[in-house]
C-alpha cells in the first residue's frame, strides 16, 4: 500500500515569525498598529523617566543652595509624574490591545486548523502519526503567536530601551555602557540551552499528552462514566493514567532538572557582573567621572536594568522556545492534502469497482483484495459475512472516504480519485455504526445531514418561514421512516425543538432512539446513494426489521447498500453479496445462495437455528 506521509518538517525561526506576523496584520491591521505603537511609546517614556531622574537629581542640590527656583523644580518633578502616568496608559493600552488581539488570532488559528483537516486524505486518521502532529499542532498553536509578541516584546521594548541607554550612556561615561551590557551576557546563553532542551522534550512527550488525556476522559467523559463505573474499571484505569502521567511528568522532570542546573551556574555568573557593575559605579562617582545625578539616575535604575536585560534574554529564549512549538502549528498546515480533480459525479449511474485492494496503515493485511465490483442504479445490495470480513472497509472506499492503494472505485464512470472536494459526497448518504449524538435540538440533529443545513433558531422563536417549515416537515418525514415515533407518547412533529443534551438542560434519548435519529439524518439528506452500517444495533430485531423495509421501501429507485450481520434483513435486498477475509465469495439473491449451498446458507440457517432455540427456550 501507499505509505501514510509523515508530517512535514518543523519550519525555521525565522518563517515561524515571518507567518504570525502576516497573521496579526491580517487579524486586525489598526490593532496591531497600535500595539507597535504603544510598545514603542513605553520604550521612550522608559528613557524619559530615567533622563528627568537625573536631571532632578542634579537640580536638587541648586535648589537647595538657592541657585535654582522653585517652579523650576517643580516643573521636573512634574513632567516626571506626567511621564510616569503616560508610562502607565502605554502599558495599559499595549497589553490590552494584544490581548484582543490574540484571541482574534486564535479564532483564525482555530478556523485554518479545521479547514485544513477537512482536506486531508481520511486515510491519514487511521495512523498515530496524524494525531501526534495535530496533538503538537494545538499545542504550539497560541504559542507561535506568542513567540511573534515576545519578539517584538524584546526588539521594540528591551531592545530599544537597551540602544537608547547606550546611546544616553556613551557620552557620558563609555566604560559604564560596557559594564552595564557584559554583566548579562550569562542569561543569553542560559535561555538558548532551555529553549533547545524543551523542544527536544516535546517531541517525546506529546504522545504521552494524548495517551494519559485519554485514560482521564474514560475516568471523567460521559461518554465512558457508565460503563467505566459498572465494570469497576476506575482503579485499572487510574493506574494507566497515574503511569502515564509519571512518564510525563520524569521527562520533564528530567529536562527542568538539566536546564535549571545550567541556569543556576549562570545567574551565579550574572549576580558577580552585577556587583561588579555597581562597584564601578561607585568608583566612578569618587573619582568624578559621573556626576551624583548620573549615579543616582542609574543606581535606581539598575534593579529594572537587572530585571530587564534578564527578561530581555529570557523573551529571546521563549521565542526561540515558542517558535519551536508555533513551527509544529505551520508544520501541521502545510501537511499534504488529497489531491482531487474537477470530474463531476454521477452517483444515479451505478458503482464499479475494478481490482481494488486496500490495506489499513501498519497492519499486516489487505482489509480489501481484489475486488471487482458492479452496482446497477437503483438497485438494493447487501453485504454480509462475519466480523473483519471487510464490509464496511468496503462501503467506506464506495462512499470515497478512503481510496484504493490498488485499483479503481468508478461512480458513474468517472473515477473517485479525480472527483472535486465539494462534489465527492453530494446525493450520497450514509449512516455508519458510529454515529454521533449532537448537543444540539431533535430538529438540528436531523437536519445536519443536510447539504446546506442551517443552525436552528433559539427554542424561544417561532419557526415562522416557508424554509422553516418545509425543514419541520421534512425532518418529521424523515424521523417517521425511521420509526423514531413508534414507541414515544408525543406526537410527529411535537418535539423537533427538544435539546437532545442533559449537559444544556434537555433530554437524553435511549440507545435505539439514537439510532433512528442517525438513520433518519440520513433519510433527511438528499441523495441517489445510501448506505446503512449496521447502525441498528440497539433496535429489537423485529422492529429492525420494519426500518429497514421501509428504508427499502423509500429508496426505491435509487442505489441502497446496506452492511448487516443479520441475514433475515439482508433477503430483502435486491441482490446479497457475501463476504470473507477482504474478498467478495458470493453474489446473487437469497434464493440463489441459499440453493447454492454455500456460506451464505450456513450462516442463514445457523442463524435462524438460534432463533428457533431461543423462542423454544421462552
Amino acid at each position: 500500500m501507499k505509505p501514510i506521509e509523515a508530517n512535514p518538517p518543523r519550519p525555521s525561526f525565522a518563517r515561524v515569525i515571518r507567518a504570525m506576523l502576516r497573521l496579526a496584520f491580517r487579524t486586525q491591521p489598526w490593532l496591531f498598529l497600535v500595539y507597535l505603537l504603544s510598545s514603542a511609546g513605553f520604550t521612550a517614556l522608559l528613557v524619559a523617566d530615567l533622563h528627568l531622574i537625573r536631571v532632578l537629581l542634579d537640580r536638587l542640590p541648586l535648589f537647595v543652595g538657592g541657585s535654582l527656583t522653585f517652579q523650576a523644580a517643580l516643573g521636573t518633578i512634574l513632567l516626571l509624574g506626567g511621564v510616569n502616568v503616560l508610562y502607565m496608559v502605554m502599558n495599559a493600552t499595549m497589553n490590552l490591545s494584544f490581548e484582543v488581539l490574540s484571541r482574534l488570532a486564535n479564532a483564525r488559528m482555530t478556523e485554518a486548523m479545521t479547514e485544513k483537516a477537512s482536506r486531508l486524505e481520511l486515510i491519514r486518521f487511521e495512523a498515530a502519526e496524524l494525531y501526534d502532529g495535530i496533538e503538537k499542532a494545538h499545542a504550539g498553536r497560541g504559542r507561535g503567536f506568542d513567540a511573534m509578541e515576545t519578539l517584538l516584546c524584546a526588539l521594540i521594548f528591551h531592545g530599544g530601551y537597551f540602544l537608547a541607554l547606550g546611546v544616553y550612556l556613551a557620552p557620558l561615561e563609555p566604560a559604564l555602557v560596557l559594564g552595564v551590557f557584559a554583566a548579562f551576557l550569562p542569561v543569553a546563553l542560559s535561555r538558548a540551552i532551555r529553549a533547545s532542551a524543551f523542544y527536544n522534550t516535546e517531541n517525546k512527550v506529546a504522545p504521552l499528552r494524548r495517551e494519559f488525556g485519554h485514560y482521564e476522559a474514560c475516568l471523567t467523559d460521559r461518554a465512558f462514566f457508565k460503563e467505566t463505573r459498572t465494570s469497576g474499571a476506575v482503579p485499572f484505569f487510574r493506574r494507566k493514567y497515574d503511569q502515564a502521567l509519571a512518564i510525563y511528568n520524569r521527562e520533564m522532570w528530567h529536562t527542568e532538572l538539566r536546564s535549571g542546573a545550567i541556569d543556576l551556574g549562570l545567574k551565579v555568573l550574572t549576580l558577580a557582573g552585577y556587583v561588579g557593575l555597581l562597584l564601578l559605579l561607585v568608583r566612578f562617582v569618587f573619582t568624578g567621572r559621573v556626576s551624583p545625578g548620573l549615579f543616582g539616575a542609574v543606581y535606581f535604575a539598575m534593579d529594572a536594568i537587572f530585571k530587564w536585560f534578564e527578561e530581555l534574554f529570557d523573551r529571546l529564549g521563549f521565542a526561540y522556545e515558542n517558535a519551536a512549538f508555533g513551527g509544529n502549528y505551520l508544520a501541521f498546515l502545510q501537511s499534504p492534502e488529497r489531491e482531487g480533480g474537477h470530474a463531476p459525479l454521477p452517483r444515479d449511474r451505478g458503482v464499479e469497482l475494478h481490482r481494488v485492494s486496500f490495506r489499513y496503515p501498519g497492519a499486516g493485511e489487505n482489509a480489501i483484495e481484489n475486488v471487482t465490483l458492479s452496482i446497477r442504479p437503483g438497485e438494493s445490495v447487501a453485504l454480509v459475512g462475519e466480523n473483519g470480513a471487510g464490509k464496511s472497509t468496503l462501503v467506506r472506499l464506495i462512499a470515497g472516504l478512503y481510496h484504493p492503494d490498488v485499483g479503481s472505485v468508478q461512480i458513474g464512470g468517472a473515477d473517485l480519485r479525480e472527483a472535486a472536494d465539494e462534489t465527492r459526497f453530494q446525493r450520497l448518504s450514509a449512516v455508519f455504526q458510529h454515529y454521533q449524538r449532537y448537543r444540539m435540538t431533535l430538529l438540528d440533529n436531523v437536519r445536519v445531514g443536510a447539504p446546506n443545513a442551517r443552525v436552528g433558531a433559539p427554542q424561544a422563536e417561532p419557526a415562522a418561514s416557508d424554509s422553516d417549515a418545509a425543514e419541520r416537515e421534512r425532518a418529521t418525514a424523515a424521523l417517521t421512516l425511521a420509526g423514531f415515533y413508534n414507541h414515544r407518547d408525543t406526537s410527529p412533529g411535537s418535539d423537533l425543538d427538544a435539546m437532545l443534551s442533559r449537559e444544556f438542560g434537555g433530554i437524553d434519548l435511549s440507545g435505539g432512539e439514537w439510532q433512528r435519529v442517525a438513520i433518519a439524518r440520513g433519510l433527511y439528506r438528499p441523495h441517489d446513494t445510501i448506505i446503512l452500517d449496521e447502525p441498528t444495533a440497539a433496535i429489537d430485531p423485529l422492529e429492525e426489521d420494519r426500518v429497514y423495509r421501509t428504508f427499502l421501501d423509500s429508496a426505491r429507485g435509487k442505489t441502497a447498500i446496506i452492511v448487516t450481520h443479520r441475514l433475515g434483513l439482508a433477503r430483502t435486498a435486491d441482490r446479497i453479496l457475501v463476504m470473507e477475509r477482504g474478498c467478495i465469495v458470493q453474489d446473487g439473491n437469497h434464493a440463489e445462495l441459499i440453493a447454492a449451498a454455500g456460506p451464505y446458507a450456513r450462516m442463514f440457517r445457523a442463524q435462524a437455528a438460534w432463533y428457533e432455540r431461543t423462542a423454544e427456550a421462552v
